[in-house]
């Protein structure tokens, strides 16, 4: 039975909407997110929102299901103490738009088909999801393959499915966020954005940051996405 809840408010203003990104765009381009908790709902609110919204259409979800082993929960923030309203919010957002979802394994031949077929990405985006993408999957989008992943000021650094908790240990004052892309090596892919600092708590944990980074990480999410859709204006993407 799903609980009730209120989906979290995002507390970042929104950016002006720069017109002379549509001016040479024929069609949206077509994204794919795979995410879950705050990191995936904050990421698929913000592509289904203006701006984003009249520059993309979000074709497909991919999300995580913590019941399922293959998603890592035990190394990963599930191990925290969450809701289970908070498991699912991707997959509300997603059935609340009518938007295809995906909740189980995605290194299988089925899913690739379905995505490579079906939904058709140019660009998939991902944020706090536990599955490893596999290199069939991840060069699929012409546009490319990114990750949103909370680090320190160098990178790559604090790969892995905890990083808040090795920061922590290693005494780090603050968090960001990076978006880099998908490769084999596990958050290790090449560099593109990052977020502003967030003070980090010497007594916190991953779910509990998660919380607090994510919903004021709007204009980053929006900055960003945006410096990747460029190439669709006849730049060749940088893969």
């Amino acid at each position: 039975m799903i609980e009730p809840h209120t989906l979290p408010q995002r507390g970042a203003s929104r950016a002006r909407f720069a017109p002379h990104l549509l001016r040479k765009s024929r069609r949206r381009t077509r994204v794919v997110v795979f995410g879950s908790f705050y990191g995936g709902f904050h990421l698929l609110s913000e592509l289904l929102e203006p701006p984003l919204a009249q520059l993309v259409d979000v074709v497909g979800v991919a999300t995580d299901d913590p019941t399922q082993e293959f998603t890592h929960p035990k190394v990963r923030l599930w191990k925290y103490p969450h809701t289970r309203a908070e498991e699912l919010l991707v997959g509300l957002l997603a059935r609340a738009n009518s938007l295809p979802l995906h909740d189980g394994r995605v290194q299988t031949s089925e899913f690739l088909r379905v995505l490579k077929h079906r939904w058709r990405p140019d660009l998939c985006l991902m944020a706090t999801f536990g599955q490893k993408i596999p290199r069939p999957v991840f060069e699929v989008p012409p546009l490319g393959f990114y990750n949103f992943h909370h680090c320190d000021a160098t990178w790559p650094s604090y790969p892995g499915p905890d990083p808040i908790a090795a920061m922590i240990r290693d005494g780090r004052p603050e968090v960001m966020i990076t978006l880099h892309t998908v490769t084999e090596v596990i958050d290790g892919g090449h560099f593109v954005a990052r977020s502003h600092p967030v003070p980090l708590p010497r007594d916190i944990n991953a779910a509990a940051l998660h919380r607090i980074t994510w919903p004021q990480m709007g204009g980053f999410i929006r900055e960003a996405v945006q410096g990747l859709l460029k190439p669709a204006d006849g730049v060749s993407a940088n893969r």
